[in-house]
């Protein structure tokens, strides 16, 4: 667009410019003045015009005379300039190139200054809305300080232009492991893999220098200073004990879920909601089962009949003094509770527990080799043995019907 204008003003207006090269430019400050014959070499020094009333009319009014040469020139096609084409045919002498290119620079500063020649934007880049439009758009909306946080409604609005324009960018995930999932829809038996217990971190054992002897069969390796689980000795665990749990659910027993670390009680309270059992997740109080006297004295006792309807039948004297025990203890970490291991024991009750490498699998009569501190393998081990449990209490309560 400059050359174009260049090249015309030129070879059209010529006289108009140089006339006001003396007045207006040199009082601008944009070019350096030159006299009338445009001498072999320019004056070392600017002169410049008083800044009077006079002298800012004078450069104003020429200011709108260039603005107006401009616009015309920009709106005329080259094709109705005379002897447009011959009069850029022929070179241009050492004075006149340097003429040019000081005009060519003034007219593209004059022009972009005064908005008589739009600056072209890349189109790569985003040309940011300016603040009136906005305002427009959101007549409402009360904008907060720079020095203050966004207000509500501003939040609103970026959080609706985040959604329009970056949510939707970036890579999309699939086969992505969520944990809460197997606390709240867990798979069944059948459908637990070995790809699924080494995303819970269920292969992940103790330390080497915390290695029980006696956990030997369940370990595949050593990685790093800690032991690798075998996943094939827990998944055959697993499936037995589900079995056990399904079993003693389908006959009618009770199950009680312990695990008395942090973080474990929402997966306790599912487990028991699904297999209609009780659960403890604080402490275990010694003597739950071998001291009848001092705790199961306390409950209140009815009979319930196999779907799970009580009777309402009074009970004798020595029922009311029997022992209230569990048919299955289900245990995920067996060794802070030894003393509820015991005491199964002392009651024979049969127990379902977690076996790390670092603890006794012989004092548990169904162990299941797995890691024990971490909350995705626990929550996925007890979810499977819980949803075990509900399939045979469905299945108990489906024969009740018939």
């Amino acid at each position: 667009m400059i050359p174009h204008f260049r090249v015309v003003l030129y070879s059209q207006s010529r006289n108009v410019l140089l006339s006001g090269f003396k007045r207006g430019l040199a009082s601008s400050g944009s070019l350096t003045e030159h006299d009338d014959q445009i001498s072999s070499t320019p004056k070392e020094e600017t002169v410049h015009e008083p800044q009077d009333e006079l002298s800012v009319l004078r450069q104003r009014e020429y200011n709108n005379q260039v603005k107006e040469l401009l616009k015309s020139f920009s709106r005329t096609a080259t094709e109705d300039f005379k002897d447009f084409h011959s009069s850029i045919a022929g070179e241009l002498s050492a004075k006149e190139q340097q003429l040019d290119e000081e005009l060519t620079g003034f007219l593209k500063q004059f022009s972009q200054l005064n908005k008589v020649i739009e600056p072209k934007e890349d189109s790569g880049k985003r040309i940011m809305a300016p603040t009136y439009s906005r305002i427009k758009t959101f007549p409402f909306l009360v904008p907060s300080p720079k020095d203050k946080p966004y207000t509500s409604q501003e939040l609103f609005l970026r959080q609706i232009k985040h959604a329009e324009m970056t949510a939707k960018l970036g890579a999309s995930m699939e086969n992505v492991y969520y944990p809460h999932h197997d606390i709240f829809n867990p798979p069944m038996i059948e459908e637990l893999s070995i790809s699924k217990l080494l995303a819970a971190g269920v292969h992940l054992g103790q330390s080497t220098s915390l290695w029980r002897p006696s956990t030997q069969p369940y370990i595949y390796g050593e990685y790093k200073g800690i032991h690798i689980i075998d996943l094939n000795k827990t998944l055959s665990s697993l499936k037995r004990a589900a079995k056990v749990v399904q079993g003693v659910a389908e006959k009618g027993g009770t199950v009680l879920f312990l695990g008395t670390r942090d973080g474990q009680k929402r997966a306790l309270q599912e487990a028991a909601k699904r297999t209609n059992g009780f659960y403890v997740s604080t402490r275990w109080i010694p003597g739950t089962l071998t001291n009848p006297t001092e705790i199961s004295s306390v409950w209140e006792r009815h009979e319930v009949d196999f779907a799970d309807t009580p009777t309402n039948r009074p009970l004798t004297a020595d029922e009311e003094a029997a022992i209230v025990k569990p048919d299955l203890l289900v245990i995920l970490n067996p060794t802070e509770n030894r003393n509820a291991l015991n005491e199964a024991m002392q009651a024979r009750i049969p127990t379902v527990g977690i076996i790390d490498t670092d603890s006794e699998p012989s004092l548990v009569t169904y162990p299941i080799p797995g890691n024990d501190d971490s909350l995705r393998s626990v929550n996925l081990i007890l979810s499977v043995l819980a949803k075990a449990g509900e399939a045979g209490l469905k299945s108990r309560l489906a024969k009740a019907a018939l």
